[in-house]
């Protein structure tokens, strides 16, 4: 799940569409907001503004006649249903239709003079209240809009005075409207992240079409292409160029190859009659040093044409051609015959040679490729590995369930800086110029590994006083490893 996770976070469109979401959704909030500022919030301050009025008209008329007439006042218009009202004096004067015992906690310290307040001013004060003697559920709970204050006799407060309206209904207003805001926010919020979903994994297909593609031509197959569908939108469009740059490309490569075979045809045949000639003349002639150097000139010969097919075998795999044949085989025969035939070598060298092959493993491969790239693994082992030197050849499933055949030595090794390099073709390093070769032997072993997907790693072997020696590893993706069978009647593995 969390990978899953990770993938889709990864994925550019969605992160796009993602943000475009967010963005809307934000933009929706600041709309809907601004609406419930222009409704709501308009409804307060028309009710702020009666209210302040109302207190103007009763603070000039306590100014004007006095306190009765504006307690006279008060009573007038709770009798006409107009708003909510307390009255209290010093002298115990009290009216109005608000009290104490009907409003919420937070309310009861507004009925009463605020130590140290001074002068005409008003605080704006809500709270809830209920209607007295009511099992209306409606009439409980009501929220109040008011301002409380003093009405001024000189410099000493001679009465307060509060005056609210009943905002109920604005209140459900408002909080309709902000459930509205709040519920299509997340409404919306929810819907993009569908069609992020949904568009991301869309385009991802077609992403993972043209990745699969570019994946298959790689690996040789340059007969695929991308699929269209002629929708004529940008990704159908890309489809199109790259079909036809595909196509393109497969004509060049077809004349290069059929360049190449024409090559292989002519040339061959004059150096194969140039070395059966040089090597006649070299047994025929009495000169003894005339015939070295025709032998000379013959092995020359020998190795130009063993450099010339090493060529063409590196293009030929390259392009894929032999990607078909592959099957799942037992690769440990090909490996015993491998280590059964460079043993002697190595005891001629002077090496001492070992070998370790796990049995009943399954890997997709050609035989005879696969035997090719170890041979020259073994051969480049051989050459390079001083006196009384070892060589190791093993094969075997190692963690993670890939297929390992691996060439170790304790010679001198490839510094780690130079090992890519030595897989190019016609790169020789320094230290190996001295030695017969042409610099094909890894680059041939690392168009073997490709071919069979697999992956071609030079790395450091056993430390000795020759070096820091070579590990050449060929690592196999795909292993099965089966059971063996055994014959019941002789109790022998058989295969």
């Amino acid at each position: 799940m969390l990978r899953t996770l990770q993938k889709l976070c990864r994925n550019t469109l969605f992160r796009l569409s993602l943000l475009g979401a967010l963005l809307f959704v934000v933009s929706l909030f600041v709309s809907l907001g601004y609406i419930y500022f222009a409704t709501v919030s308009s409804d307060r301050r028309q009710v702020d503004k009666s209210i302040i009025k109302e207190i103007e008209g009763l603070q000039q008329l306590y100014e004007d006649e006095g306190i009765i007439p504006v307690n006279r006042e008060i009573i007038l218009r709770i009798n006409s249903g107009e708003g909510l009202y307390f009255l209290r004096t010093a002298t115990g004067l009290l009216s109005g239709n608000l009290e104490p015992g009907n409003i919420d906690k937070s309310a009861v310290e507004l009925f009463g003079f605020v130590p140290g307040q001074r002068g005409p001013s008003f605080r704006l004060q809500e709270f809830t209240y209920s209607v007295p003697d009511s099992d209306v559920p409606d009439l409980k709970d009501r929220h109040v809009r008011a301002f409380a204050g003093y009405l001024m006799d000189g410099p000493e407060p001679e009465a307060e005075i509060l005056v609210g309206r009943d905002v109920e209904a604005i209140m459900r207003a408002s909080n309709r409207v902000k459930n509205a805001i709040i519920t299509s926010s997340l409404i919306a919020l929810v819907l993009g992240l569908i069609s992020s979903l949904y568009v991301s994994h869309w385009f991802a297909r077609r992403i993972d079409d043209f990745n699969r593609l570019a994946t298959d031509v790689r690996a040789g197959y340059l007969d695929r292409r991308a699929p269209r569908d002629y929708s004529e939108d940008e990704l159908d469009l890309l489809a199109e160029h790259l079909n036809a740059m595909l196509d393109h490309i497969n004509t060049l490569i077809q004349a290069i190859r059929y360049a190449g075979d024409s090559i292989a045809h002519d040339l061959r045949s004059p150096l194969t009659r140039l070395l059966t000639r040089l090597e006649s003349a070299a047994s025929e002639i009495k000169d003894e040093k005339a015939s070295d150097t025709l032998y000379s000139a013959a092995e020359d010969a020998a190795e130009l044409l063993k450099t010339f097919d090493s060529v063409l075998r590196i293009s030929r795999l390259g392009s894929g051609e032999r990607r078909e044949m592959l099957a799942e085989i037992d690769p440990k025969p090909v490996l015993d015959d491998i280590a059964e035939l460079y043993e002697p070598a190595c005891e001629d060298q002077g090496l001492s040679f070992s070998s370790f092959i796990a049995p009943n493993v399954l890997i997709r491969a050609d035989r005879g490729l696969l035997s090719q790239a170890v041979s020259n693994l073994v051969e480049n082992a051989i050459k390079y590995t001083p006196l009384k030197g070892a060589i190791l050849l093993r094969a075997g499933i190692v963690r993670g369930g890939e297929f390992e055949i691996a060439v170790i030595d304790n010679g001198p090794g490839i510094s780690a800086h130079e090992r890519q390099r030595a897989k190019e073709r016609f790169v020789r390093l320094d230290k190996s110029r001295t030695t017969p070769g042409s610099g094909l032997g890894l680059a041939l072993v690392d168009a073997i590994a490709d071919l069979h997907r697999a992956t071609f790693v030079l790395d450091q072997g056993i430390l000795s006083e020759f070096g820091e020696g070579l590990s050449a590893r060929l690592v196999f993706s795909r292993a099965v490893s089966v059971r063996p069978r055994v014959n019941k009647k002789t109790m022998q593995i058989v295969g």
